[in-house]
């Protein structure tokens, strides 16, 4: 039935079509296009030098000096700063050595090999073997798998930092000996080459002991850092690096259920007097800053949610506080600039709408309130002249292409539009979809943002199905205030001219402002985000945009949880798509899932109500599973578990399931990839 539905959805698709009326058949959909459909700038601009900046039209440059608006000759010192960037002209920020597996002078390059820490010197001689516990269960220099997905960051294998001297390296010593293995096989092949074991803590059980060591690089035994009072089973290492001096080693220790951070710094040689600088706790979780900041005065600059916003505080390097630096109802996302001549700190927020992307200054001496730069509410990325007095803004919302706009450096006036960018081209030729940014009121008066990508000739009188795509996990946001982002999708416009309307809007958990907001999931995770797009599809439902028995919803991984979990847990949805979802936290991994819902143990009612499995008898809707049977991450376990209660329940389901050892977390074979794509496209059109 399946393959006569998707040659009927392509000869429909394919049938010839003219100029501004062309639509895309299932093959373009699935990636085979080709198609742009990204916003075309009349012109490309770039700073050239000073206060002049490049403008290029058509083949044509022109030099125009940002003073006087004239035109004037090329500089001869000009170097291109590329427009839009958010992070342009960014001073490098000190980080003690750095991360890198070369030593900052280039002669050391450090590696690991069998789990043992080796030192290679380019001017010759042996390499150095500098730790000589490593086995299969105790790592040095680099991560496990639970520590470099949950902690570090994927794919930052290496847990090695460099002195700013040369002369030493720190760290982390893992210790995988009570971990339990979890094993996977691979059902392509033999059964005799087809297992894999992983070290994968799940929660209430036993992670991994770390340790964060020092060693020199002429050899030696490894000193180590105390750590006290954490005790190792209830114990991670989540940051560490050199201060800029190279004197001390400093790192951030956090509780195995992660309520409590501390960052501590030690002697940089013997690992002794250990001494705490910072203390943040919280009834919840306390998130993982980034290394601190130093500046030039010795000061560091650090994160923290502690007045229920994320903003930027200074310290000495005792660990006595300076200043709250910014300041305001609304969360810092990142610094982007640093002027230490000037005190000032340029960074990103959320103050002005939670979808998009906004521009502050503030004064490193916290004396003065913090001003955002740019004006209007959408998506904002600046670049800088080298003199600081103006900045190229370029800007764009759900329904603008966008613009680029110069400014003005001290207090953001807008002093003229440069260039313009205008619709895709591909809009000359196919039938596209119109953006729209909404917000909407939740039950309890939170406002919710999201976008809608409208039919073509959208008609206000008629009702249609809804698609909406969702990540819904803490600090993930889906929704962009962007033109881009809401319209520029393929498969989001194929949807759209088969008459759906796609429909973006994050819990406020996943795009939130502020940390009650984040927060308001701790220990019961699924329940509040539900209770959010429900929310925000009966918004849709009372404005007449939605058919309330057409709904529909897709996600992988979180996603795929809240899909399942929406399914399973309330009956607005006709259809839903979950790939790779966790549908038990007792089935993930410690790291992540201790930190949002504590142990099994300390909160079992909690895990219960945030489980998929608990609620498949009330499994409403057409639900479809995907998933890789090779997924190291969220294991298939998931999936078959749920497909086990579904079936005890007698309830109907589909489900595909990939086997490939490339078909892990995300289905890696291309092929493969095409059959998952047209498996959900097809399914989303033969319910909706």
């Amino acid at each position: 039935m399946r393959t006569s539905f998707f040659l009927a959805a392509a000869l429909v698709c394919a049938a010839p079509t003219f100029a501004q009326t062309k639509v895309f058949t299932f093959d373009e959909a699935l990636g085979r296009s080709g198609v742009s459909l990204s916003p075309v700038p009349q012109a490309s601009v770039s700073w050239a030098s000073g206060t002049v900046y490049k403008l290029t039209k058509e083949g044509i440059e022109r030099f125009i000096d940002a003073r006087t608006g004239k035109d004037v000759p090329q500089p001869k010192d000009s170097e291109t700063v590329r427009v839009p960037s958010a992070a342009t002209g960014a001073r490098r920020v000190r980080r003690g050595g750095g991360s890198s597996l070369t030593s900052p002078d280039g002669r050391y390059t450090a590696y690991v090999k069998n789990n043992n820490l080796y030192v290679k010197d380019s001017q010759g001689g042996d390499d150095k073997q500098l730790t000589k516990d490593g086995s299969g269960t105790i790592l040095n220099g680099i991560l496990d798998w639970v520590y470099d997905e949950e902690v570090y960051g994927r794919g930052g294998r290496y847990a090695i930092r460099w002195s700013p001297d040369n002369k030493h390296l720190a760290f982390l010593r893992l210790d995988e000996s009570g971990v339990k293995k979890y094993r996977m096989q691979d059902h392509t092949k033999r059964q005799q080459e087809a297992t894999e074991d992983w070290d994968y803590p799940l929660p209430g059980d036993p992670n991994p002991t770390a340790k964060l060591g020092v060693v020199s690089v002429e050899g030696g035994d490894p000193v180590f850092v105390d750590t006290r009072p954490f005790v190792p089973e209830d114990l991670l290492i989540v940051r560490f690096n050199f201060t800029p001096d190279g004197k001390r080693l400093y790192y951030q220790l956090q509780n195995r259920i992660q309520s409590q951070l501390e960052l501590r710094s030690a002697d940089a040689i013997t690992g002794n007097d250990s001494r705490t600088l910072i203390t943040e706790k919280s009834a919840q979780w306390v998130d993982v800053t980034e290394d601190p900041t130093w500046l030039a005065d010795g000061t560091f600059l650090w994160t923290s949610d502690r007045d229920g916003f994320r903003h930027l505080y200074r310290y000495k390097v005792d660990g006595t506080l300076v200043a709250q630096v910014t300041k305001g109802l609304y969360d810092l996302k990142g610094v982007t600039r640093l002027d230490e001549e000037k005190g000032l700190v340029y960074f990103n927020g959320n103050g002005v709408d939670v979808s998009g992307s906004h521009l502050y200054r503030a004064s490193l001496d916290g004396k003065s309130a913090p001003l955002c730069l740019t004006q209007g509410m959408g998506t904002h990325q600046v670049a800088f002249s080298p003199t600081e007095e103006f900045y190229l803004d370029t800007y764009s919302t759900a329904e603008n292409p966008g613009m680029i706009r110069l400014c003005d450096g001290k207090t953001g006036a807008v002093l003229k539009t440069v260039a313009k960018y205008d619709p895709p081209r591909s809009g000359a030729q196919y039938r596209l979809g119109e953006g729209k940014f909404v917000t909407i009121k939740a039950r309890d008066g939170y406002v919710l943002e999201g976008t809608l990508l409208l039919p073509p000739g959208y008609d206000p009188k008629k009702r249609y199905p809804v698609y909406m795509p969702v990540y819904a996990g803490p600090s993930a946001p889906t929704a962009r205030n962007s033109y881009s982002s809401v319209n520029g999708s393929v498969r989001d416009q194929f949807l759209a001219q088969n008459g759906i309307i796609v429909f973006k809007c994050d819990n406020r958990t996943a795009n939130p402002r502020g940390a009650e907001a984040q927060k308001c999931s701790y220990k019961q995770l699924g329940v509040r985000e539900l209770q959010d797009i429900e929310d925000a599809l009966k918004y849709l439902i009372d404005q007449g945009y939605a058919d309330k028995d057409r709904i529909s919803m897709e996600g992988w991984s979180y996603g795929g949880f809240m899909t399942a979990y929406a399914l399973t847990h309330s009956k607005m949805f006709k259809c839903g798509i979950a790939g790779a979802p966790p549908t038990d936290w007792a089935f993930y991994d410690t790291i992540y899932t201790e930190r949002y819902m504590s142990t099994p143990q300390l909160n079992p009612e909690g895990y219960k109500a945030a489980s998929c499995l608990e609620g498949a008898e009330n499994c409403h809707g057409k639900l479809l599973l995907v998933h890789g049977m090779m997924d190291d991450n969220v294991h298939l376990q998931n999936s078959v578990q749920l497909v086990y209660r579904l079936q005890k329940a007698g309830k109907d389901f589909e489900m595909m399931f990939y086997p490939a050892p490339t078909s892990r977390h995300g289905i890696g074979d291309p092929q493969q990839r095409q059959h998952s794509t047209r498996l959900m496209l097809g399914f989303l059109l033969r319910n909706l």
